[in-house]
């Protein structure tokens, strides 16, 4: 059923994660939450086994038991002969069986309900529906939990009904999932655009060698590798980019990068304006306005300003500053990457991840992911990198006792382009 319903979304690349018992959820979702665009739930019990292994903002649906549902149990237990009250039921909000119980004129408390709670475990609803038959004779059975059918096929004398999410349900609730997820994406495309302004000071004119290397930093940032740079008149440098990408290096519009390289460098302050607008001028205009909000509070901060007016900051200081290159390393750049055989480009930004993973391990398709490749596209590098002695396997990691286990790697790129 989950199948029919995804096969009418195109552009859509589902990742099935399956168990065989409850304990086993998190085991099996936890890596494939960290390498989604969405997540879609077979109900609320599998969601409540992951929330707390949920990526922050990721889009996330699930498949819940709605009236249709019931009505449809309630249908086969008429198909066998079963008369429709008493029965038991779980999962079920108490409010959707009570309606249904006054719709067919059957007595408020005909349907013994026990609604669907986070901290329920298998033993407790079993208990409850044996104790249903036991105290008010129920004629059947009705479940959402697959644990639970199985169960109460062995232990209960009446009939049991498993009830799913008709497809339909299924359909719409990931439909609006994939919906959120595109439209997350989409906003990750907007326009946005940075201004770094160097504040004038004493002698800073007779640091102009200086300055110009500092720009150079904008130049060669890996950071800024997808981003169109631009040095201006007026001592600033505009950043054009998508704004996911500014929203990636200012950990979510919290920290400002450079102002502490340029303060230890020059010895100047530097105000930093963000600006996001439905157009590449509004953007500018926004990021202007935001730089002039910097520039009052005295520098070595930073403001953003939304394409609604609203304003955000003040911005900290980055903890990492951003790895930048000058002149005189790009020659090893271009050796390192004709070697490799990957671009200039592709290998500045496998240096930035380099620095970010401070000497940790991480998988072919986490370096796929942080460089917004595919997998295999991710796997292709990693071999280019071994072949060229600029990343080793360190060990592997197993997520699950099903899924396969993966090599980790360790990169070596930094170390070579700052050698002799």
């Amino acid at each position: 059923m989950f199948g029919a319903a995804l096969a009418h979304l195109e552009g859509v690349e589902a990742r099935w994660i399956r168990y065989e018992d409850e304990a086993g959820i998190r085991a099996a979702a936890g890596q494939a939450l960290q390498e989604v665009d969405a997540a879609f739930f077979a109900g609320p019990m599998p969601l409540d086994k992951c929330r707390d292994l949920l990526p922050e903002g990721l889009p996330v649906g699930v498949a819940r038991l709605g009236p249709i549902d019931l009505s449809l149990a309630l249908l086969r237990a008429r198909e066998q002969g079963l008369p429709l009250a008493p029965a038991s039921v779980d999962t079920f909000e108490e409010q959707v069986a009570e309606e249904f119980a006054r719709e067919l004129g059957l007595p408020a408390r005909a349907m013994r309900v026990l609604a669907y709670d986070p901290g329920q475990d298998v033993e407790e609803i079993v208990a409850f529906h044996l104790e249903a038959r036991r105290r008010h004779g129920t004629h059947y059975a009705v479940t959402g939990r697959s644990r639970v059918y199985s169960r109460l096929m062995a232990e209960l004398d009446v009939p049991v009904l498993r009830s799913v999410p008709v497809a339909h349900s299924i359909r719409s609730a990931m439909n609006e999932v994939v919906l959120r997820a595109a439209s997350a994406r989409h906003s990750n495309l907007r326009f946005a655009a940075a201004v770094y302004r160097l504040l004038e000071e004493s002698g800073l004119y007779e640091a102009g060698v200086e300055r110009v290397n500092t720009l150079r930093m904008f130049f060669d940032a890996p950071e800024f590798a997808e981003a169109w740079v631009e040095a201006r008149g007026d001592q600033s440098v505009l950043v054009f980019a998508h704004m996911g990408l500014l929203e990636e290096i200012t950990r979510s519009w919290t920290a400002v990068p450079l102002v502490e390289e340029v303060r230890s460098r020059l010895g100047v302050r530097m105000a930093v304006g963000f600006g996001v607008g439905e157009s590449a001028r509004e953007s500018v205009r926004h990021a202007e306005m935001a730089v002039r909000r910097a520039m009052a509070e005295g520098g070595d901060t930073g403001f953003l300003m939304s394409e609604d007016g609203l304003v955000i900051g003040p911005m900290g200081e980055a903890e990492t500053p951003l790895r930048y290159a000058f002149k005189t390393d790009e020659e090893s750049l271009r050796e390192l990457s004709r070697r490799a055989g990957l671009g200039v480009a592709t290998l500045s930004r496998l240096a930035g991840l380099e620095r970010r993973l401070l000497g940790a391990a991480a998988s072919a398709e986490e370096i796929g992911q942080a460089l917004k490749v595919s997998a295999p596209s991710g796997r292709r590098i990693i071999r280019l990198l071994r072949e060229s002695g600029l990343a080793s396997p360190v060990g592997v990691a197993q997520e699950s006792k099903r899924g396969r286990p993966k090599t980790l790697y360790r990169l070596d790129i930094t170390s070579k382009l700052d050698a002799p």
